[in-house]
């Protein structure tokens, strides 16, 4: 009897690393529906993987391509610059912008953003991520002045995930009112988006995924019953010396 044949998915960014092997049985309109309940444990998965459906998954991706030298940066507003509406918002995100540019016209252009107004006080303000080696904190406290800077590595201890920020950037959906329904709630730039590497797509007659000895964090999930079989891992390897 022939050994069967699993479908590899390996997404790299940064650090991180994502792969997921698995036989994967066949949807038939002629399914039960417990047939297709159990089917779509092993094609849709619960958790996440390294096929970046969501826009969580797609996000952690583009914010480990920071690796362990990234800062999340929060700039806030005074009462006499608090914008009133999110267009004004992102017009004093684009003014921002272009003073990176002048301070530092050779940074990588590497950045993620979000605009958020809907929790806490419910005033509008802004995340970004940036290279450490682009800016240090002391810079972007001057270049912002519009009100306060407050900033933390990306990474928070040697168990943090680029997941973690991932999930917080994407906690606030559009409301058609704070945050119009035709805004994206995270933006990557355009030079970020192109550092990512390719997906990898392959066939093996292994469902082993091999995981090397020097990482700081993994994680993983299996998912087997009688239409098929799923196994997912990720991990962070640790910082080069």
């Amino acid at each position: 009897m022939n050994d069967p044949i699993w479908t590899c998915v390996r997404q790299r960014a940064g650090p991180l690393v994502k792969e997921c092997r698995a036989i994967r049985p066949r949807l038939s309109p002629n399914d039960t529906p417990y047939e297709r309940t159990e089917k779509n444990k092993i094609l849709r998965p619960p958790k996440d993987s390294s096929v970046c459906r969501g826009r969580v998954d797609r996000l952690e991706i583009r914010l480990a391509m920071f690796g362990f030298k990234g800062s999340v940066y929060t700039l806030t507003f005074r009462d006499d610059t608090l914008p009133q509406k999110f267009q004004e918002v992102r017009r004093r995100w684009r003014s921002f912008l272009r003073k990176l540019y002048l301070w530092n016209p050779g940074w990588s252009r590497d950045y993620v953003y979000l605009i958020e107004g809907k929790h806490g006080d419910h005033r509008y303000h802004i995340h970004v991520v940036l290279r450490d080696q682009d800016f240090a904190p002391a810079e972007i406290r001057q270049l912002w002045k519009f009100g306060e800077v407050d900033d933390e590595p990306l990474l928070i201890g040697p168990f943090d995930t680029y997941r973690r920020t991932a999930k917080y950037f994407n906690k606030e959906a559009t409301d058609g009112i704070t945050i119009p329904i035709s805004a994206r709630t995270w933006v990557a730039s355009r030079s970020l988006n192109a550092k990512v590497p390719p997906t990898e797509f392959f066939r093996s007659d292994s469902g082993k995924i091999q995981v090397p000895h020097n990482i700081r964090i993994s994680g993983c999930n299996t998912v087997v019953n009688e239409f098929g079989r799923y196994h997912y891992t990720w991990w962070i390897e640790e910082p080069r010396r």
